[in-house]
């Protein structure tokens, strides 16, 4: 596990930054211009020569030392124009061994690597088998450079577990950057002053010249919530599942080397039920089993759920029976790590916990998060994220990871990913009753039954939608939407003022912006082929998951303190397995009680392993007290935070419409308008932090008539 960094010059040293106003609906400023164009649309500026690369890259890797505390490296090539730099955090092959960069024999190949490989044993000793790969450690990571020079590019498929990775080839000049399946593990790129620029984090490109810039576009359609852009202005994700290649300094490219996929909805399933739930189960405990190998402690991080509870049940099934021992500490002994919250808030799950970790007779350690401590963590919360969250939970579980690295772990497991990939939750009903499950006829849902419970989730998912948005759910066109209602129900965000001029970006609707990022080819299986629950599990494992759990309450807050996470839910195999499953086996219809059941075979599955009271625990999804009291440290803090000069600053929030939000919300408790106050104040932390100037109109739309028109019809 570790932060990496790489720099590579481009030949021609061309800017992606100014390339991509296009994309953010801006024409290029030069269009008359005869620069060169790469075969990516990229236009080239004049030469440039780079600045002290080595000395960027150190403090490039300073930037994200959270990542990897405990040792740093760096390799660059022979002028200085390309570099690859590590930070580490030790977990497995302690030692120099295992520092980075890694290299193959005659130094052609070098590569970085962040995470975690798993079954990285019987891969050393395959490469040892076929090629004669010597290699220098224990590490897992240091299978990536065997493999690749064995494989080519297709060793993708052949890595198990959560990574982001850099490899640079001198003999095929060619720079391969990968992320993990689900986009567990964060890797952001982009082009700036001539060179190619590949970080764990946004902080770590700042020491390379990089500069934010607001993306607005992005940040009023959402496209950093459902696709590769970010809140920055030509700053990109590699998308789960994808790699990107830079051809001989120039060619910049991505592909894509694994997807989910769905069985055919006309298909009849011959398994039986019993057969399904064992091999469900089976696979749950190889995922746990190959995440609880490592050289030094490894935890779990344990809520009132059903899924970090089945975690922790199958972990201390899998040490009672001998067949692993945690970490370094050689023992059985299991430690589990939780968040309380004021008792009475609704949120606090803490005792549900406690009661599964009797249960399993394990050690439970838990962090109070009251008002005065979310307020007090908030700042560093949001700074370690780069990206807002519009509830607070992402501020209890930085705080959590603080008191993992206190007792002295370094790696932990959780329960994400599972709602994903089992149908955990409520907006999954509707896309389940949308349609018949012909994959497994004799389930005990009638016709006339499917129906009526369909009208009943489309009320509930509207309900919600206005709930947690403040608005009605738009509809859209069926022919847009595939006929998965996911697409409309999501995206159930509070409001954002947007100053007037904002409206130079045409109508712009984060649904249609979620739908578009799914390419036609998808679409068609969804129309088609796939059962439109299994549509809606492809939308979130697309969008939501990468680019907001992943993100807000793992990576990030993880590593804020240094810490590995781990997530046998997405290991691959079982992933690959669940999706194969009808929708049935997902989402289940009891006629005893008239009521539908999410993740129905997780919880048989999960039935030796768990606690009465969770195996008919409805899903409650983790999240943070959202009323405070006026005069509280939270009220303070956000009065502190929402002020006209720092709104101002931001340059795409009205300030005019913004003023009275602060007071509003805290006076009334409503829980929109405070979501609301959580995401302006997170804005404004992440201007001032990152030292972001205000955004401005595009030259372009000053003199556009209809653009002057609808700003006059804004602002009265």
């Amino acid at each position: 596990m570790c932060g990496i960094t790489a720099a590579i010059g481009l030949v021609g040293r061309f800017d992606y930054s100014k390339s991509i106003k296009a994309a953010n609906g801006e024409p290029p400023a030069d269009r008359g211009s005869k620069k060169r164009r790469l075969s990516n649309g990229v236009a080239t500026p004049n030469e440039q020569t780079p600045n002290d690369l080595r000395g960027q890259l150190e403090k490039s890797l300073d930037a994200i030392n959270h990542r990897g505390p405990d040792s740093h490296g760096t390799w660059m090539d022979s002028d200085e124009t390309i570099g690859l730099g590590s930070c580490r955090l030790e977990i497995n092959g302690l030692g120099p061994e295992g520092d980075q960069p890694f290299s193959n024999g005659d130094g052609t190949i070098r590569a970085v690597v962040n995470g975690e490989l798993y079954d990285h044993h019987r891969i050393r000793d395959e490469m040892i088998e076929l090629a004669g790969f010597k290699f220098r450690g224990g590490s897992d990571s240091e299978i990536v450079v065997a493999l690749y020079e064995y494989y080519g590019v297709s060793f993708l498929s052949k890595l198990r577990g959560e990574f982001a990775l850099c490899i640079y080839d001198a003999r095929k000049q060619l720079i391969l950057a990968a992320r993990d399946r689900s986009g567990i593990k964060p890797l952001f790129w982009t082009v700036y002053e001539g060179r190619l620029l590949l970080a764990s984090e946004a902080k770590a490109l700042l020491p390379f010249g990089w500069r934010p810039e607001w993306d607005v576009r992005s940040i009023i359609d959402k496209g950093w919530l459902t696709e590769e852009r970010t809140i920055f202005k030509g700053l990109r994700k590699i998308r789960p599942g994808h790699y990107l290649t830079c051809l001989s300094s120039d060619h910049v490219s991505e592909g894509q080397y694994w997807d989910h996929d769905y069985p055919n909805k006309h298909a009849i399933e011959n398994r039986s039920e019993i057969e399904m739930i064992e091999g469900v189960r089976e696979k749950m405990l190889d995922a746990v089993r190959v995440r609880l190998q490592a050289d030094v402690p490894v935890g779990i991080h344990l809520s009132g759920g059903i899924d970090s509870a089945v975690i922790a049940g199958m972990a201390k099934h899998l040490l009672d029976k001998g067949e692993v021992k945690i970490g370094s500490e050689g023992t059985h002994r299991l430690r589990c790590l939780g968040i309380a919250f004021d008792k009475g808030s609704g949120f606090d799950e803490s005792v549900i916990a406690q009661n599964t970790a009797d249960f399993l007779g394990v050690d439970f350690q838990k962090i109070h998060m009251n008002e005065a401590e979310l307020a007090a963590n908030f700042e560093e919360a949001v700074w370690f994220d780069e990206q807002p969250h519009f509830e607070l939970g992402f501020v209890g579980k930085h705080a959590l990871s603080r008191l993992t690295r206190d007792s002295g772990m370094k790696t932990v497991m959780s329960g994400q990913g599972s709602d994903e990939i089992f149908g955990g939750y409520d907006v999954f009903l509707k896309d389940y009753l949308l349609e018949p499950d012909k994959a497994w006829p004799n389930n005990d849902l009638p016709e006339s039954k499917r129906l009526e419970k369909l009208g009943e989730a489309e009320v509930a998912a509207a309900k919600a939608f206005k709930t947690w948005s403040g608005h009605d759910r738009a509809e859209l066109p069926a022919q847009l939407t595939a006929g998965i209602p996911t697409f409309a129900c999501s995206m159930t965000l509070p409001h954002l003022a947007l100053v007037p001029w904002a409206v130079c970006f045409g109508d712009l609707s984060p649904q249609v912006t979620m739908i578009e990022n799914i390419d036609e080819r998808i679409r068609h299986l969804m129309r088609t082929k796939w059962h439109p629950l299994h549509g809606a599990h492809y939308v979130w494992n697309k969008t939501f998951l990468p680019n907001m759990l992943l993100t807000n309450l793992s990576d990030r807050t993880e590593m804020s303190h240094s810490i590995e996470g781990r997530v046998p839910f997405l290991d691959h195999h079982l992933m690959e397995y669940v999706n194969n499953l009808p929708p049935s086996m997902k989402v289940r219809y009891d006629p005893e009680t008239d009521t539908l059941t999410e993740k129905w075979i997780l919880r048989q599955a999960s039935r030796p392993f768990i606690t009465d009271e969770l195996y008919t625990r409805k899903k409650h999804p983790y999240s943070a007290p959202s009323v405070y009291p006026l005069g509280g440290p939270m009220h303070k803090l956000m009065s502190k935070l929402i002020t006209k000069e720092n709104v101002e600053a931001l340059g795409f929030v009205d300030w005019s419409r913004t003023k009275d939000l602060v007071e509003t919300a805290f006076s009334t408790q409503d829980q929109v308008a405070l979501r609301s106050v959580f995401g302006v104040a997170q804005w404004v932390v992440l201007g001032k932090r990152f030292g972001i100037p205000k955004a401005v109109k595009p030259a372009w739309s000053a003199n556009d008539p209809e653009i002057a028109a609808c700003e006059e019809t804004i602002t009265g």
